[in-house]
């Protein structure tokens, strides 16, 4: 990495008409080559991309969690060559999901206050892309903490990072 370039990534952009595109296409060709049946269903806001994936009459493809976090990987691999104005794609099964799970969104507030009660970064266990994903949102309007995540595949690590500190870097 070089060490000249700014750690953090630029926000994304408000709207990503191309993003949104990449993902409708590739992930309708990606379930079409595996034998599924569904439909995709695209949602563009100012933070993410978020796509319904619901299988049609007489899908036999078993759209199981395992199978829908590697299609997430792959797709915000596609859609996010580089960090640069990375925009989140998250997919969902059945429809889109109006609200987080509660408790991973408690979680989130027991990490910000604790970083702020130590006044340190705290690094967060490598979790699901779609629990760091929710814990982002969840912070994002805080003003006590930012967070960040680093890292790359199954090591990826989400920071919650205390105002004080990440003014200092």
């Amino acid at each position: 990495m070089d060490e000249r370039q700014p750690r953090e990534g630029a926000p994304p952009p408000r709207e990503a008409p191309e993003k949104v595109a990449a993902a409708r296409s590739f992930l309708t060709e990606l379930f079409r080559r595996m034998g599924g049946e569904v439909a995709i269903e695209v949602k563009e806001t100012p933070e993410a991309i978020g796509v319904a994936v619901t299988p049609a009459a007489g899908n036999q493809l078993e759209l199981s969690s395992a199978l829908v976090e590697a299609a997430q990987y792959l797709v915000n691999r596609v859609v996010n060559p580089r960090s640069e104005g990375r925009k989140w794609v998250n997919l969902d099964v059945g429809g889109f999901r109006e609200e987080g799970d509660p408790a991973v969104e408690a979680m989130a507030a027991r990490l910000a206050a604790a970083a702020v009660r130590m006044g340190q970064v705290l690094a967060v266990a490598p979790i699901s892309p779609r629990e760091r994903r929710q814990i982002h949102l969840a912070l994002v309007a805080s003003g006590e903490v930012s967070t960040r995540s680093e890292g790359e595949g199954i090591f990826r690590q989400l920071l919650v990072i205390p105002a004080k500190r990440g003014a200092k870097e």
